[in-house]
């Protein structure tokens, strides 16, 4: 499995978060792509998240994820 990691807002205080990505990629494409952990102030917090909350938080995640691996194929070039 690989990991990427991104921070962002969460809550009603839009407190800062890293979120951490899990993927597995064969070279052509990644797949298996969900969120592992969520980090706040050094704790893993995934748990204390509504389904709601963490449904946002994946979309959210799943298109900053293709966002960085568009930009990451044109930095290989």
């Amino acid at each position: 499995m690989n990991t990427w990691e991104f921070d962002t807002t969460t809550g009603a205080g839009s407190e800062i978060v890293t979120v951490v990505y899990e993927y597995e990629n064969d070279g052509e494409t990644t797949y298996n792509e969900s969120i592992k952990e969520v980090w706040f102030e050094g704790k893993n917090v995934i748990g204390l998240f509504s389904d709601e909350q963490f449904k946002e938080m994946d979309i959210e995640a799943a298109m900053r994820f293709q966002n960085h691996k568009l930009n990451y194929k044109q930095e290989d070039v």
